[in-house]
């Protein structure tokens, strides 16, 4: 037999558990009362103190007509009042017997009634989460439950699961974006090869000279496509993800560094500087805090101002080791300055593309930091250039 659907959830059982509760306390409270009341009945002496004897038989002369003689019993008065009494004393535990157990049958009732609809009203935090939890999916996550009462555990868990929902829509959202300006991105460059092996076909007579200029945008755009793809694999495969860290010397990489860059600023008329004093280290992933370095000195380059110059920085402050790239160029707006961590956000889109970016720079900066446990910090005033600061834990030079 399958019991109905309201007998399975928490408000019925949180019923009968306190209305059981209550009625075994109940009727342990009436069978106490009841053998206490038998084990201490009252002696009642009223007639005791006049000493009026109980039974006297005596003797009884018939009628003269009658020939019968005897003895017959004469019951005193005491005797009748001791007998009503214990009557009435067996009438009034009878009657205590029952309306004690008709009052302990009430009391459930009344308590499990009671019980149903408090625990309804205790519970309906949980049966709006569970409401709201039926409604959301990956395209309607606005639904909240926005409980307004006292700050117990029900308050909390039901603003814990409106942080978890606010948390799941901005991650969507930014996934949202994420795939829209990946597939953008992605479509440039495919736009360009397409239009070039278009170009080749239906031209049948092209010089070497418009070959090579055909085959160099393809190369070009198909080394854009690289490393987009490497730059989105990297960022995904660190998201979420914390590195194992060990001393680097911020002196040395600067050096290494400076010297692969050298070749692009010497392109861009840079000069690129370094003030790292020696023994300085951070704690940090190798690999990772060289791109994070390498990043931040290409984006100086690319987008500081020509023929200015590029420094690389660091210092201590505290427990903690701050690297830093400062560019003397056009800096950037105050409004853009929160996003430029962005997966694919640019500040002057046209001269991102012209420069072959791919948008992920600084946002692989700021995920690389974050899985070594530190931070990225951007300093910048329009006109006066920009600073980027990366803050890690600082450890002895290894």
């Amino acid at each position: 037999m399958r019991l109905p659907a309201f007998t399975q959830t928490i408000r019925f059982r949180l019923t009968i558990w306190y209305s059981s509760l209550l009625l075994v306390f109940g009727v342990a409270f009436v069978v106490a009362l009841n053998v206490a009341v038998r084990l201490d009945r009252p002696q009642v002496v009223l007639f005791d103190t006049l000493h009026v004897p109980d039974i006297e038989w005596q003797p009884v002369q018939a009628a003269p007509e009658s020939s019968v003689n005897g003895f017959v019993p004469v019951v005193s008065p005491g005797v009748i009042v001791q007998e009503a009494e214990a009557q009435i004393r067996s009438q009034n535990l009878d009657r205590l017997q029952t309306w004690s157990l008709g009052a302990v049958l009430a009391l459930a009732l009344a308590s499990g009634v009671g019980g149903y609809i408090i625990s309804g009203v205790m519970l309906r935090p949980i049966r709006d989460i569970t409401q709201v939890a039926s409604e959301i999916s990956a395209t309607n996550l606005a639904r909240r439950i926005g409980y307004q009462g006292p700050e117990d555990e029900l308050k909390r868990l039901a603003d814990t699961f409106d942080s978890m929902i606010a948390r799941l829509e901005d991650a969507f959202e930014r996934q949202r974006r994420f795939v829209q300006d990946a597939s953008h991105e992605l479509r440039t460059p495919l736009a360009a090869i397409r239009a070039s092996i278009e170009v080749a076909e239906m031209e049948a007579e092209l010089t070497p000279e418009e070959y090579r200029e055909l085959l160099e945008t393809v190369k070009a755009q198909t080394e854009r496509l690289t490393r987009l793809s490497e730059d989105l694999l990297l960022l995904t495969a660190h998201e979420g993800a914390e590195l194992e860290c060990e001393p680097v010397a911020l002196c040395r990489l600067a050096e290494v560094v400076l010297r692969e860059m050298e070749p692009l600023a010497r392109r861009r008329g840079v000069a690129l500087e370094a003030d790292v004093p020696p023994g300085l280290a951070a704690l940090a992933h190798p690999n990772h805090l060289h791109r994070s370095l390498m990043n931040l000195v290409d984006n100086a380059i690319k987008y500081g101002a020509d023929g200015g110059r590029v420094v690389i920085g660091a210092r201590r402050e505290g427990i903690e080791a701050v690297l830093w790239v400062q560019d003397f160029g056009p800096g950037i707006p105050k409004e853009a300055q929160p996003r430029v961590f962005d997966r694919f956000y640019r500040v002057d889109r046209g001269r991102s593309r012209r420069e072959g970016g791919s948008g992920l720079g600084l946002a692989i900066v700021a995920e690389l930091v974050r899985a070594m446990g530190g931070e990225v910090r951007l300093h910048s005033q329009p006109g006066h250039g920009a600073t980027f600061e990366i803050r890690l834990p600082a450890a002895n030079e290894a």
